[in-house]
Formats: C-alpha cells, sequence, structure tokens
C-alpha cells in the first residue's frame, strides 16, 4: 500500500482529533502484554537504527525488526515482522515550508494508498483524507480550543454508497495535573468519558477511569 501525509512540521495549538481521550486509553490500554517480550534497540554514529521486538506467546516467537536510517531531512523506515509482511516508510521534513511528507508502502496490499494533509493552527487543526483506490473515500476532522478547552468533531464519507461511514464528536478538558475527555462515538450510539489525574508533577504515575454508556 502507498500512504502520504503532510503535517506542519511544529505541531501546536489544540491537536488532532485523535488525541481527544488518547491519553487515557493508552495508560489504560498500550503497552500491557502478559507475554514475554524482550526488546532492543541500537543506534551508529551515521544515524543507522536498529530495533529487534521478540515476543513469545506459548510456545511460539514473534516479532519485528525495525532499521532506521537519517540522512539530513529524510528518514528512511523498514519493518519485517516474523510473518513477512514488509513496511517500508520514507519521512521527509521541511519538504515544503512548514510541512512534512510521509510515503509508506506495504507488501501486503499493492492496490491500497492514502493520502492524508494535516494542518495546524495556534487554535484549531484541520486533518483530511483519501484513499487513492477507486473509488476514493473521505475521512475529515478537526478542532478547536485554547487554554485547555478542545472541542472536535470527524466524519467519514463512503463516495459509492453515498453515506457516512462515521460520525463522532469530543470535548477535553485539561488542567494542571487533570485530563477530562467526552466523546460521543460509533455514529453518536457510544458515549464514552475518561478522567485522568497525574499523582506527581513529573506525571511518572497517575489515576485513570473511563466509562463507556450507549
Amino acid at each position: 500500500s502507498l500512504s502520504l501525509s503532510l503535517y506542519r512540521a511544529a505541531m501546536k495549538g489544540p491537536g488532532l482529533f485523535s488525541d481527544i481521550g488518547k491519553k487515557g486509553r493508552d495508560l489504560l490500554e498500550k503497552d500491557y502484554n502478559y507475554d514475554q517480550k524482550l526488546t532492543v534497540s541500537t543506534r551508529t554514529a551515521s544515524g543507522l537504527g536498529l530495533t529487534t521486538n521478540a515476543v513469545k506467546k506459548g510456545g511460539l516467537y514473534v516479532g519485528d525488526i525495525t532499521t532506521q536510517f537519517k540522512y539530513g531531512e529524510t528518514t528512511i523506515d523498514v519493518k519485517v515482522d516474523t510473518e513477512s509482511k514488509v513496511t517500508s516508510t520514507v519521512t521527509r521534513a521541511e519538504l515544503f515550508p512548514c510541512t512534512k511528507a510521509m510515503t509508506t508502502f506495504k507488501n501486503s496490499d499493492l492496490n491500497y494508498g492514502k493520502l492524508e494533509v494535516q494542518y495546524f493552527h495556534d487554535h484549531a487543526s484541520v486533518t483530511g483524507a483519501v484513499t487513492l483506490k477507486q473509488p476514493p473515500n473521505v475521512d475529515i476532522s478537526g478542532t478547536l480550543g485554547s487554554h485547555g478547552i478542545v472541542f472536535g468533531a470527524e466524519a467519514g464519507f463512503d463516495s459509492v454508497l453515498g453515506t457516512f461511514t462515521k460520525y463522532n464528536a469530543g470535548l477535553s478538558l485539561k488542567k494542571s495535573q487533570t485530563i477530562v475527555s467526552l466523546q460521543l462515538v460509533d455514529k453518536g450510539d457510544m458515549l464514552r468519558a475518561s478522567y485522568v489525574h497525574h499523582l506527581d508533577g513529573k506525571q511518572t504515575s497517575a489515576a485513570v477511569g473511563e466509562i463507556t454508556r450507549k
């Protein structure tokens, strides 16, 4: 597959719609693994990095190897997993003023691609994505906010059926060590609320709660 993304080089403002509620989800779900896991990372002075991940599930080992090379404003990442799936990503910073371009190829799906553009302002962000397959699907999202208060919404459109594939909305309140998020997801059928409170100034520990209601 092929995807191309354009980003503002220096992310600022209220952030992306996908950031609403992300802190709570990551603390509750991300990187929790009851299997044995080993990660080894190295980097040379020339800019070549190598990361190996291995997880033992039962009597089997699964994992991946990622190679990263940086040259000037260009970064090349190649990832190979134990299922022989190869993902290559080329990232070019400052391709245009205040932009970053990212191109990704996957050998598992040669007919799929996506073009994504993200724009960041002091008080707003807008993201648009179009699949490069025919016929294309379109996703768009945006946020508005300042001083720790962010409102956001996203929608997806199927150009074949002429219908919306998704429409969600969210609100995030952040003050000092506390983040409260409310999201209306699944086309308005589910309400998700999360609460994060960091227990120390370095944010090394936190109390987290999440409630969902249909």
